[in-house]
């Protein structure tokens, strides 16, 4: 077989295993744009004390899949009873590495979908993306800027936005616009 033919299939077998381990995190994001939580605007009625928000569902279950991801990559702990050391370890980060940043992208690409963000919302999605940001980085994952620049703009008050637009430099254009779209139709709702 000719190398490129080798090459090729190779490319087409690890696209095809990225595929299949992010099933479960499509699944979860999949409905995250209809959530009704970032259009909502939760008043606080009369005296009752204010609570920081938890993470949602979805995105705790995408963590403790993420959690799961090493034990399930490393092939040193596979019956074979082999002991790769270094390669093992490279095998696993560089697996651990694409799948996080094809997480981290999903992620991202389903906020832009969600159609508005009251300030509500925006507290909410400000706690989900804090939390999986933290996941990924005791997992040492690599490509958390995009995610934590993004962040910047979701926690931003109204004053602080156009402040926080200049600052976010790895953020396309077009992300920053939709951003501030959705917090203006989150405002008129």
């Amino acid at each position: 077989r000719s190398p490129t033919v080798v090459q090729a299939l190779h490319a087409k077998v690890e696209e095809l295993l990225l595929d299949i381990s992010l099933v479960f995190v499509r699944k979860q994001l999949s409905n995250l744009p209809k959530l009704r939580v970032w259009g909502e605007n939760k008043k606080a009625k009369g005296h009752l004390p204010t609570f920081s928000a938890s993470p949602l569902n979805y995105i705790t279950q995408i963590a403790e899949y993420l959690f799961s991801l090493p034990d399930q990559l490393d092939p040193s702990g596979q019956d074979d009873g082999g002991d790769g050391g270094e390669t093992d370890h490279d095998f696993m980060h560089h697996w651990l590495s694409r799948i996080t940043e094809c997480i981290v992208q999903e992620y991202i690409q389903q906020i832009l979908a969600v159609p508005s963000l009251s300030s509500s919302g925006r507290l909410q999605l400000a706690e989900d993306m804090k939390y999986l940001s933290s996941v990924l980085e005791t997992l040492g994952s690599p490509g958390l800027e995009s995610l934590q620049e993004l962040l910047k703009l979701i926690e931003a008050t109204d004053e602080n936005f156009p402040q926080a637009c200049v600052s976010v430099s790895s953020l396309d254009r077009n992300v920053i616009d939709k951003i501030s779209r959705k917090r203006q139709a989150g405002l008129a709702s």
